[in-house]
């Protein structure tokens, strides 16, 4: 049996050229475009759907959850204050860890339509263009380097030509495509759906006095559905499993109380992990576990080690580094961070291994898998993507390639980015209350 067919060779348009392409309009592309753009690159992001948000709407992945507000960082203050200026952020409340006693974690959660307004905004203040509904197909490499990517329009294949290229994918897809080895991390995925028709706290009975039934049942909630053994790069798996979850969904649907129903379904699958790129250095599991610093982080993570086991045996005790494995070593290790402190994230986990001008940001850089466990969330994409992008921008100025820019200089820069940043989400919004630290 064959299993692969040659292509024939075929001369494709160019659709563009850009100094900076930014591949995945989730919280790291955008934050990454951003920054690009801002520093003076010409920048372009790329998304397959059609509107920016990434996990965050498509996935309906609504909570922000930190344990301690120090990996709120840079750009992530001033999304935050751009949504609660939309009345799109719920407040940030402080609760309670549902693992271990006397610990607490920052809780709010966002509206998916003014996630898409703050995001389209932010990219169209900094002069950064977008490209709606374009699917990666390809990478272009040259000499060792890449030097565009081949997206599929509704013109047809285009190259769109790029003297750097940022992977934002999730699935380090760019990075597949170019070439570059990645490790396969894997966590079990969810589907998440919405239910209505809730009591509006306050109300008596369910009802706001005087006003009708079905305003007072307005408020939606989410929850999910998960599975395991799922490959989160295996397109059949995730084509079975996405149909299974929706079927169990309205399965369930038709046993709501009375008043409640099924809102609707995520367009897309959760997952909280696969590809893990091999950059020209990696977050380590002890680095996350000893919550180690380094003079080249150019972010900080410092959410749980949350790992949701793929194929874990339910009855089986869970590795003790784990979040959920309620070990006395993971309690000490909570409360460490629930008191402030984080582990730093090297610039060179974000720059690919084997092809030059390529950055990753998001959950597919370079990490081992218990570090990427926690890494893995919307505020520390977002800061990993803003490295990648002024990272981007630095070593077309400096005319050199990432590999070679100094990791330092991205540090510097990106503490000035940052000072400045929250002096403006200070002045800016007097709503914006999130109790972070930078």
């Amino acid at each position: 049996m064959i299993n692969t067919i040659h292509e024939t060779d075929r001369d494709l348009p160019v659709l563009a050229e850009y100094d900076v392409v930014v591949c995945g309009g989730g919280p790291a592309g955008c934050a990454a475009a951003i920054a690009s753009a801002r520093h003076g690159a010409k920048t372009l992001l790329i998304e397959k759907y059609g509107f920016l948000g990434g996990a965050t709407v498509a996935q309906l992945v609504s909570v922000v959850l930190s344990t301690n507000g120090v990996d709120f960082q840079g750009i992530w203050h001033e999304w935050a204050a751009r949504l609660l200026a939309y009345r799109s952020m719920a407040p940030l409340i402080r609760s309670a860890s549902p693992f271990y006693p006397g610990c607490s974690w920052f809780r709010t959660s966002v509206n998916s339509e003014g996630v898409k307004r703050v995001w389209d905004e932010m990219l169209e203040a900094a002069g950064a263009e977008v490209l709606f509904l374009a699917h990666l197909c390809g990478a272009c490499v040259e000499n060792g380097a890449i030097t565009g990517v081949v997206v599929h329009t509704r013109a047809g294949l285009r190259v769109v030509r790029a003297q750097r290229v940022i992977d934002a994918t999730g699935d380090a897809a760019v990075c597949h495509e170019a070439g570059v080895a990645s490790s396969l991390w894997q966590q079990q995925v969810s589907l998440v759906r919405r239910l209505g028709g809730h009591p509006i706290p306050g109300s008596e009975g369910g009802l706001v006095p005087g006003a009708a039934a079905t305003v007072a049942y307005r408020p939606e909630r989410p929850g999910r559905v998960d599975r395991t053994h799922v490959n989160p790069i295996d397109p059949f798996a995730i084509s079975e499993a996405l149909r299974d979850m929706r079927e169990e969904i309205w399965q369930k649907a038709q046993t709501l109380p009375a008043g409640q129903y099924l809102v609707d379904t995520a367009a897309e699958l959760g997952i909280r992990c696969s590809r893990s790129i091999h950059g020209i250095k990696q977050v380590t599991d002890d680095d996350a576990w000893e919550r180690r610093k380094t003079p080249d982080g150019i972010a900080r993570s410092s959410w749980e080690i949350d790992i949701h086991p793929a194929d874990q045996d339910k009855e089986a005790p869970l590795p003790e580094r784990w979040f959920h494995s309620r070990s006395d070593a993971y309690a000490r290790y909570a409360s460490c961070i629930m008191a402030g402190d984080w582990f730093d994230i090297p610039y060179g986990s974000l720059v690919a291994a084997g092809v030059d001008n390529l950055l990753a940001g998001g959950r597919c850089i370079s990490a081992g898998r218990m570090a990427q466990g926690s890494l893995r969330i919307q505020q520390t994409c977002i800061a990993t993507g803003q490295a990648a992008g002024t990272a981007a921008a630095l070593s077309l100025q400096e005319r050199v390639t990432p590999r070679e820019l100094a990791p330092t200089a991205v540090v510097a820069q990106l503490e000035i980015d940052r000072d400045v940043e929250l002096a403006f989400t200070e002045l800016s919004s007097e709503r914006h209350t999130t109790c972070a630290r930078r």
